[in-house]
């Protein structure tokens, strides 16, 4: 009996020591899977918390402009990591370089965004809009926008700005939330949705119409800068509208240099201020193919990035940046006298 009960206890033991084990790889399991579904699923950014803006002021003026950056992150994961600090640091430099246009005349709102990196896996082919990581964060764009428009404006006028994939971004808004909303679009002064292509059926979905001259409101502003030579980058494409910066035109009449109110250069990672030269270049518009074109001066050596030859993407605020400011401040005199 006593060899019978030594048995029954070491039995008893095993079990429990196979059942901690067992509890014990579930549990792992358990927690991979939860780390890899927040991986795939993760949070939403809560634009109610001040830390998830890179600009959110205390309005003091009419107008409110809200500002969507650029690609400015090289996540390797293909994503941007808005809680990253240099990753944050990039952000505010090209808000510096760009966003100054508006902000002598509005008040400047904008959201850090989970942007699709230039780490994106693009080997499948198609367009950026297509990739997961570029619908993430136009996700957080309209988020930002929604809380933007109940939370923070207080029915002011507002518009809307940005560049590249801020302007992917809020191409993606402007259809989705102001086709159906006509009091959103009678607030809106003009969208400057520079350095990506808007369509007909972008502005259709929208219930907008393109720029046609330095005044009208309720517009898009859209165009994309190269050389006169160049063949164009990724960012024109097929149906592309363009207006002239410099005399607001939608036709191929040249603009001089003579017009060019100053071209105004920043380090776009850090935003400071490099130089500015009145008359820097002339600008016309080649209605074949809807790029804004340039010849810009000699000697001059521009590094235009991995971009084919030509392409001045990362000078669309650049080259016309106070002309750009003084048309904000018309478009906005001429809205508030409406």
């Amino acid at each position: 009996m006593k060899k019978i009960k030594a048995n029954s206890k070491q039995n008893r033991k095993t079990v429990v020591v196979h059942y901690l084990v067992i509890m014990l790889i579930i549990s792992a399991v358990n927690l991979m899977s939860c780390s890899k579904d927040e991986d795939e699923n993760p949070v939403n950014p809560d634009y109610s918390s001040a830390e998830n803006w890179l600009r959110k002021p205390s309005p003091s003026k009419a107008v409110d402009v809200f500002y969507v950056y650029p690609t400015v992150s090289s996540a390797t994961s293909g994503s941007m990591d808005i809680t990253d600090p240099s990753e944050r640091a990039l952000a505010e430099g090209i808000l510096k370089a760009q966003a100054s246009v508006y902000e002598g005349e509005t008040n400047v709102f904008a959201p850090y965004y989970r942007q699709m990196s230039t780490n994106v896996d693009m080997s499948g082919g198609g367009l950026a809009t297509d990739t997961k990581e570029f619908k993430q964060g136009a996700v957080d764009v309209q988020n930002a926008f929604d809380y933007y428009i109940e939370n923070l404006n207080n029915g002011r006028p507002f518009m809307l700005a940005g560049h590249s994939q801020g302007s992917m971004a809020l191409i993606e808004l402007i259809k989705n939330r102001f086709g159906s909303d006509a009091v959103l679009r009678s607030r809106l002064v003009a969208a400057y949705l520079i350095g990506y292509t808007v369509t007909d059926a972008d502005l259709v979905a929208a219930n907008l119409i393109a720029a046609q001259n330095a005044t009208d409101v309720g517009v898009v502003i859209t165009y994309n800068t190269q050389s006169v030579t160049s063949e164009g980058g990724p960012m024109l494409l097929p149906g592309a509208h363009c207006i002239n910066p410099l005399n607001w035109r939608t036709d191929n009449q040249q603009a001089e240099a003579s017009e060019n109110l100053g071209a105004v250069f920043f380090n776009d990672q850090t935003g400071e201020f490099l130089r500015e030269e009145s008359n820097y270049c002339g600008a016309q518009i080649n209605t074949a193919n809807g790029a804004l074109t340039t010849t810009i001066p000699e000697g001059e050596n521009l590094e235009i990035g991995s971009y084919p030859e030509g392409v001045y993407h990362r000078y669309d605020y650049a080259f016309w940046y106070r002309n750009l400011e003084q048309n904000a401040k018309d478009r906005i005199q001429a809205y508030l006298e409406n």
